[in-house]
């Protein structure tokens, strides 16, 4: 009596591979392009700049103007292959570098923050996804 047929070790293989390739394959489908998304600046709670995503190889930076304390201030953005990420600000307003520090960014679940200044830097969709499901739930 066997216990394990080949029919048995097939099937294994089978749900093995297909397991080992939705871990690298479903990142990939959820994962949206460069296009569609914005740039949101907020500072203590209000958006103060949007931007659209630019899609390039090459580095392209935004420089944005923004006031604390009654005093003019202007950021930097850089934008890289669909990346985003925001430059040193003024040692007066953010004495650490922690947002300089956080690196790029290029989901609208991430975002940079400053708390210094209460200002952080989130990406969105412009394009909306219809839902499948109705408001009205019977």
């Amino acid at each position: 009596m066997k216990i394990i047929t080949k029919a048995d070790i097939g099937l294994i293989i089978v749900i093995l591979l297909l397991s080992i390739t939705s871990v690298f394959a479903v990142p990939k489908l959820l994962a949206t392009e460069g296009n569609g998304k914005e740039i949101v600046v907020n500072l203590d709670g209000e958006v103060i700049h949007r931007f659209p995503m630019i899609e390039g190889e090459e580095s392209q930076f935004i420089e944005f103007p923004f006031t604390v304390n009654n005093v003019e201030y202007t950021g930097k953005l850089e934008i890289k292959d669909g990346y985003v990420r925001l430059h040193r600000l003024p040692d007066e307003i953010s004495p650490l570098s922690i947002h300089a520090d956080m690196g790029w960014i290029r989901e609208s679940y991430q975002m940079i923050v400053s708390l210094p200044i209460k200002m952080y830097i989130t990406l969105e969709d412009t394009v909306e996804e219809e839902s499948v499901f109705d408001i009205i739930v019977y």
